[in-house]
């Protein structure tokens, strides 16, 4: 056997091309060499030449530029390097395309495909017709790197350098969407955000789980100046939805967007590496959100964009998942840590495997080039998650480069980050937690989230707000009064006041405590933000009582008591507010006449009160201070129910008749509110009675039961037809059948 080949990352050397005549290139490459290097096809030969440079001189000054970066290349790797390297380099260092200029550099016999390992029938030519040197290591020979060396300025051509780069203010970090992300999942996890029937998010809603909301490189939120009919805004509120979607911490519930605590939970307290990879996935497979219809929208108003690219059911960047995994092949092989033209990185995607993108690309609903799409996942995808620092230099030339999580993202090697030490957070006496975010672990922006509300955010400093609510409702998601002092503590600068930790302690026994109210009244309202004002007034009518308001959602809440004037003027007030009593209601409506209800108005509790005034107008003439009179009102009936108003007023009033809703009454409610029933009264029949079911049954399967029998009535009774009593008499003298003068006796 012969010796193995001996392995170098330098110039091609002679025991190396020995070993390569040898057993690695097939002959026709011998006398390709040989022609090229215009010696004799002998392997002494060939092994002399490629140390002579005299015999193959090389002039570096009548070299092109391209062709003078290929050498400069690799002088810099030491004499080799890989073709597609090489020409993925050359791309990114804004030279263009090289694949022609190394294919004739080959031809010249100026750089040599090395085989592979496994190779032992390598064809240079054969490798320049199918274009596939740039799979194998290209080396220069001694001769010709003696001759580089020789004229050093040959190779002095114009390499872009960046140095002095000026980060653009408007670029996000991976921090920054982090924060927004757990920001936005803890709105909606008191609030669920409301979808549309077409998936888009209800405009109210999503403005309510958006307050708060940081865009793209904004130090502070957008508090006032969030506007959802800016399409740029509202795009990205999209870009966010989808995104939390795709890492499991959102998702669909019907008509609802909900919070996934657990996932919620998981996610944000896992290791730096472990979420960046995850949020790499999660960019990858975005389905519900489109980068290209997003720079679209940059230039059209809120009227014209498509609602579908916002629909959270309308899976538009489904298309763009292969295409977005092979734009970060590509960031991830070129090592981008360095800052980059981004018309060369642009170039670099396109040119890599055009073919491939051309394909995928053509998934898409619209027509969307290359370059476009490339430009458009730089600009947004990238952009809007951190991944890409962008910047200007001084000749404002546009640069981009990975950032330190992005570059730990794509599983480059090396990007190991920090942990951040020491304090993070003031505990203050009134209960406000000042956080100042470049110093503190998403984990413990996760627990203060969980337990607290977001007041303030400006200049890396969020503020946070401990209340009873915002506590307790922690505590319920599994947060403890312990762990959260002893986080406190650790990640503060100061110890946690003493008055604070004790009413941390004091709400935890507080919500561990069991509290059963006999009677009260739940209040719901559509509208959170007209809730709290609703409940306000309610707290403070409430306030000289021993009765109290307790919110169970941005929608609901419970009173301790149903009888309370401050509950029917609220109800009064806002018709939008529904209130139901917890156990059953007092029984005391009675039916006078038809439709005509009469009750003591000092028994009636404020939910059936309240309900009269919307269902009923009151008979003013036969009314008395302890007997009121309501008639029952259709419309207004139709009105207060819409989705079915006869099931919704006879289960209001058979809860409140004494024995449950008179049936007569019921009767004309259905032939008021649906149809009225319907009978046959029919005359002057023939009814044949037996006195057991065994012979009924026999008479009904007699051969002339079709022609005989009308209908049957329960088990013993026949309605024969009126044309048929000759065949009746034929039928009972046949079977001997005897009719009795005295009917049976009813019991079955």
């Amino acid at each position: 056997m012969r010796p193995d080949r001996p392995s170098t990352s330098g110039p091609l050397a002679a025991d190396e091309f020995r070993s390569l005549l040898e057993r690695g290139y097939a002959d026709a490459s011998v006398r390709f060499l040989a022609r090229a290097w215009r010696c004799e096809p002998r392997v002494e030969t060939l092994i002399a030449a490629i140390d002579d440079a005299d015999q193959r001189p090389l002039d570096p000054a009548s070299l092109t530029e391209l062709e003078r970066a290929v050498f400069l290349l690799l002088q810099e790797r030491g004499g080799r390097g890989r073709g597609e390297n090489l020409r993925r380099d050359l791309l990114l260092r804004g030279f263009g395309e090289s694949e022609p200029t190394l294919a004739s550099l080959i031809a010249a016999g100026l750089l040599i495909p090395i085989p592979a390992a496994a190779d032992h029938d390598c064809d240079i030519e054969v490798l320049l017709e199918r274009g596939s040197f740039l799979q194998h290591d290209l080396a220069l020979t001694p001769a010709t790197l003696a001759n580089l060396e020789a004229a050093p300025d040959a190779l002095n051509i114009d390499v872009p350098t960046f140095n002095d780069v000026t980060i653009e203010p408007t670029i996000s970090s991976v921090d920054d969407l982090e924060l927004n992300l757990l920001h936005l999942a803890s709105l909606i996890r008191r609030d669920p955000l409301k979808l549309n029937k077409d998936g888009t998010p209800n405009r109210r809603s999503l403005a309510r789980a958006a307050r708060g909301i940081s865009m793209p490189g904004q130090l502070g939120e957008v508090a006032g100046d969030l506007d959802l009919h800016d399409p740029h805004q509202l795009d990205y509120l999209t870009f966010l939805a989808a995104l939390g979607r795709e890492l499991g911490i959102l998702g669909p519930d019907g008509d609802r967007y909900r919070t996934g605590d657990a996932a919620l939970a998981e996610y944000f307290h896992a290791p730096g590496p472990e979420r960046d990879r995850r949020l790499g996935e999660a960019l990858q497979r975005l389905r519900y959100w489109n980068e290209v219809e997003s720079v679209r929208l940059a230039e059209m108003t809120l009227r014209g964009a498509d609602d579908q690219h916002f629909s959270q059911r309308e899976s538009t960047g489904e298309p763009l998942i292969g295409a977005r995994g092979f734009v970060l092949s590509v960031l991830r092989r070129a090592s981008v840590r360095e800052w980059a033209s981004v018309a060369a990185i642009t170039e670099l995607c396109t040119q890599i495997d055009r073919q491939y993108l051309d394909r995928t690309l053509s998934k898409m609903a619209g027509q969307c080039e290359p370059t476009q799409f490339i430009d458009a996942m730089l600009e947004r995808t990238l952009s809007w998650s951190g991944l890409l620092q962008f910047g200007r230099t001084d000749d404002n030339q546009r640069v981009a480069r990975l950032s330190p999580r992005g570059a730990r993202a794509l599983g480059l090697e090396g990007s190991e980050l920090p942990n951040p030490q020491g304090g993070c957070l003031i505990v203050q006496p009134n209960f406000e937690v000042m956080v100042f975010l470049d110093n503190a672990p998403v984990s413990v922006l996760h627990e203060l989230y969980r337990v607290g509300e977001r007041r303030k955010l400006s200049d890396r400093v969020a503020t946070f707000q401990l209340a009873a609510e915002s506590v307790q409702r922690g505590y319920s998601l599994g947060a403890s009064a312990k762990a959260l002092v002893e986080l406190l503590n650790t990640f503060g600068h100061t110890p946690v006041p003493e008055a604070v930790a004790f009413q941390l302690n004091d709400w935890e026994r507080v919500h561990q405590r069991l509290t059963i109210h006999r009677q009260g009244v739940l209040l719901r309202h559509p509208d959170p933000e007209r809730f709290d004002m609703i409940i306000g007034q309610l707290e403070h009518d409430l306030r000289e009582s021993s009765h109290r308001a307790i919110r169970l959602g941005a929608r609901d809440a419970f009173v301790t008591t149903a009888e309370h004037d401050a509950i029917r003027r609220a109800a009064e007030a806002h018709p939008s507010l529904t209130l139901s009593s917890t156990g059953a209601p007092a029984r005391t409506l009675y039916f006078v006449d038809p439709l005509v209800v009469m009750a003591d108005p000092y028994e009636l509790d404020v939910v059936t009160q309240v309900e009269l005034g919307y269902l009923t107008d009151v008979v003013e003439d036969e009314s008395s201070p302890r007997s009121r009179f309501f008639a029952l009102n259709m419309e207004k009936i139709r009105a207060r129910f819409s989705q079915d108003p006869l099931a919704q007023i006879v289960a209001f009033l058979d809860a409140r008749c004494p024995g449950g809703l008179p049936t007569g009454q019921a009767m004309r409610l259905q032939a008021e509110l649906d149809r009225p029933a319907r009978a046959h009264l029919a005359e002057e029949l023939i009814v044949l009675s037996f006195e057991d079911r065994l012979s009924a049954d026999r008479f009904a399967g007699l051969e002339e039961a079709p022609d005989l029998i009308e209908r049957r009535l329960g088990h013993l009774h026949f309605v024969i037809a009126a044309d048929a009593r000759d065949l009746l008499d034929e039928i009972l003298e046949e079977t001997g059948l005897t009719l009795h003068k005295s009917p049976f006796d009813r019991d079955e």
